[in-house]
């Protein structure tokens, strides 16, 4: 199920998948939640299956999650009569459920860089500096998401790569609609794995995975809406271009005309998203500023299905934290119900719904005075 030179090592549907990827899409019939390319000065919305340069994409080299769990169940199969018994967790899957959760820890290993043992190095994020530490790989500081990798494709580590399946599985399990959208991606590992998790639980589905970023990097911020909302740019490890995030995409056979790029500082882009977008059922937001918090909270909250969850990357000592207080106190609402990930990261779950006051969001004025 690995790129290789003979076809006879892959499934049918993986040299679909990669005549599709060679190939000149015809944009008369390109499919999507609704026109794009969307260009402005300062913004674009775009889909990179149809609108990404065909000599920048690189070639697939991972099948898709049908044809692994294909292969994944005839594995279970065989083997399962050869052994006493399973895990507790296994014991409740069947071996399709099975299969697709073999599927999805794959993923996780690749994204989070630890699938490369000892090629894989911790390095110690180091803002405003134009190079970074590294040290040996430590596991658990890449479980926890306290390190950033270097040859993986996110940084926010096991707990919250499982946080995003388990409340993927919740809202696929429950009927909650809506699409998942992430709101700061770096190269977009997390947001893949969302994708991968769709596409291997529910194969039918249509939900947009909505991949939005400046793709260059934090902005400078604003220290008058917070104090802690500086010294965020200046660092050329996060500045990412959408190009990279992309091939991630089609490296794991996963760029469909349902991953859309939202690419520009949220400020620039959350507004002319909002009057495009239908339902989240997932938001998942890692801006780690304020400013950037209530760019997406202002523009979206109102289009989060009941049901659906918000899951904060950033939450403990950072500034993001604020501008979630604020913007529930603003409305007269309480805090929802947090729910901790780990040391860094929360989420919860939308209950209840309010009318946004979006005058406040056009006048800045986002603290209750």
């Amino acid at each position: 199920a690995v790129a290789s030179g003979s076809s006879q090592h892959h499934g049918s549907n993986f040299f679909q998948k990669l005549v599709q990827h060679g190939a000149a899409h015809n944009h008369n019939n390109r499919k999507g939640p609704f026109a794009m390319p969307i260009k402005s000065k300062t913004y674009e919305i775009f889909q990179p299956f149809y609108d990404m340069d065909e000599a920048k994409k690189d070639t697939p080299f991972i099948a898709p999650p049908q044809d692994f769990i294909q292969i994944f169940k005839k594995r279970i199969e065989w083997v399962d009569p050869q052994i006493n018994k399973k895990t507790k967790l296994l014991k409740t899957m069947n071996v399709e459920e099975h299969a697709a959760f073999m599927y999805i820890q794959m993923i996780k290993s690749f994204v989070s860089g630890v699938v490369f043992n000892e090629a894989e190095m911790s390095v110690r994020g180091w803002l405003n500096h134009n190079y970074q530490r590294t040290q040996a790989l430590d596991l658990e500081l890449r479980k926890q998401g306290k390190d950033w990798t270097y040859a993986g494709d996110t940084m926010t580590g096991w707990a919250r790569l499982d946080n995003v399946y388990n409340l993927l599985k919740d809202v696929i399990e429950n009927g909650i609609e809506g699409d998942y959208i992430e709101t700061g991606v770096w190269r977009g590992g997390s947001s893949l794995f969302a994708k991968a998790t769709m596409m291997a639980l529910d194969p039918s589905s249509r939900r947009v995975s909505y991949v939005c970023d400046s793709f260059r990097g934090l902005p400078p911020g604003n220290q008058i809406l917070d104090k802690s909302d500086v010294g965020w740019d200046g660092t050329p490890y996060l500045e990412v271009t959408s190009e990279v995030a992309a091939n991630n995409f089609i490296k794991y056979g996963m760029l469909d005309e349902n991953v859309v790029f939202v690419k520009g500082f949220f400020n620039e882009t959350m507004p002319p998203l909002k009057e495009k977008v239908g339902r989240f059922s997932i938001m998942r937001l890692d801006g780690d500023m304020y400013e950037s918090t209530v760019d997406v909270l202002y523009n979206l909250y109102d289009k989060l299905t009941l049901g659906g969850y918000v899951i904060m990357d950033d939450w403990l000592g950072f500034p993001s934290k604020t501008a979630v207080e604020d913007f529930f106190q603003v409305h007269g609402e309480d805090l929802p119900d947090i729910v901790a990930v780990d040391d860094l990261s929360a989420y919860w779950k939308k209950t209840k719904d309010f009318k946004i006051n979006y005058e406040r969001y056009q006048k800045a004025e986002y603290k209750k005075l």
